[in-house]
Order: structure tokens, then C-alpha cells, then sequence
């Protein structure tokens, strides 16, 4: 989705918030539709169980109906699901099992292997891919898939994971130059081998 489209979503996402705060259960029905898929998605990204990420998204929305009359008329309808969800997770982890699966599961909409595959041999690109972003921290990658997968800004991944825009940005910065440095490198080394 590109950035224009989002921001029409964020209106629309906008406008059912402002009607399930009215009481219209039809709007939050919309919003669960919408969201439930990509909030599974990120929540097994981040948990290797699947029922309580089931679980979670369901309190999410239940929390939702149920104090609808004290949230806040005007909010980032995608960047307020997304955290609601990551804190009922936490919420039910002894200690926190937060773990970062790479790649992202199917559920992902999009991915780095289709961003970065589409001129070049598809296997070749996408194995020296894989060899690279295995090479990220953990928090690289759940940063890279925030920032490119779920297209939040940096302030909003910052709010999210609870770091400074600075620590944000300095580790994006760190993981996109880790990626270019080994894909470019390994891309070529594979390509030299393929050669002989």
C-alpha cells in the first residue's frame, strides 16, 4: 500500500472509530475485518502462539466496545490497534517471549523478497536475502517490518516499542546499511560461483 493510500485508510479508519464510539457495532465489526489478518500477522511475528495472539486480538476489540465512550475521538485507528495488541500480549507472557520470526509469515501483504525480487532471478535473490536479514538483531528486524511492512513512521514505531526516535532511526539506519552491504556482497559472490 503506498503512502496516499494509507492516509485515505486512516480517514476511513477514522470515521468507523468516530461511529463505533457512537455506539454503531456494524463500524467496529469493519475495523475488526480490516485489522484482524495484519494484527495476527504482527502478533505471531512477535509470539510463537498463535491462540493467544487469537486471544489477544479478540480482548482488543472486546476492550474496544466496552470502553468506547471514554477513548479518544481522534486517534491513528492502524498505529492504536497495533499497540493495544502488542501490550494485552505482554500482558500474558510470565516473561516477555517476544520473538522475532523472519520471514514474516504469509500473512504479510507484502514482503522484502517482492520489493526486491522483481528484476532479478527470484531464488538466487531471495536465498542471499534470507543469509542477510538473519544477520539483524532482533530489534532490527521488528523495526525494518514495522517501518516497511505495517508502514508506520518512525515517531510511531518509537511510541510502540518504547525507544527514542533517535534509537529508532539510528537502527533502521544501522539494519538498511547491514542489508545493502551483505546482500550487495553475497549477491555478487553468489553470482560469481553461479558463473564457473
Amino acid at each position: 500500500m503506498q503512502a496516499s493510500q494509507y492516509k485515505q485508510q486512516d480517514g476511513e479508519d477514522l470515521m468507523l472509530w468516530q461511529s463505533f464510539r457512537r455506539g454503531q457495532r456494524e463500524a467496529l465489526g469493519v475495523l475488526f475485518d480490516r485489522y484482524a489478518q495484519p494484527l495476527f500477522a504482527y502478533g505471531h511475528h512477535l509470539v510463537s502462539d498463535p491462540e493467544l495472539v487469537k486471544d489477544a486480538i479478540q480482548t482488543v476489540f472486546v476492550n474496544l466496545w466496552q470502553w468506547r465512550e471514554k477513548l479518544s475521538e481522534e486517534v491513528t485507528v492502524r498505529f492504536y490497534l497495533y499497540r493495544s495488541l502488542k501490550r494485552e500480549m505482554l500482558k500474558h507472557t510470565a516473561k516477555p517471549r517476544l520473538r522475532i520470526a523472519w520471514p514474516p509469515s504469509d500473512d504479510y501483504a507484502s514482503s522484502i523478497e517482492q520489493h526486491l525480487v522483481a528484476t532479478e532471478d527470484e531464488q538466487l535473490v531471495a536465498a542471499k536475502l534470507n543469509v542477510s536479514i538473519a544477520q539483524l538483531s532482533a530489534r532490527e528486524k521488528e523495526i525494518i517490518n514495522l517501518k516497511y511492512f505495517s508502514s508506520f513512521k518512525v515517531r510511531e514505531i518509537a511510541d510502540l516499542l518504547h525507544l527514542s526516535e533517535q534509537t529508532v532511526s539510528n537502527l533502521l539506519h544501522r539494519a538498511l546499511k547491514k542489508l545493502r552491504k551483505s546482500f550487495v556482497l553475497g549477491l555478487l559472490l553468489l553470482l560469481l560461483l553461479g558463473l564457473r
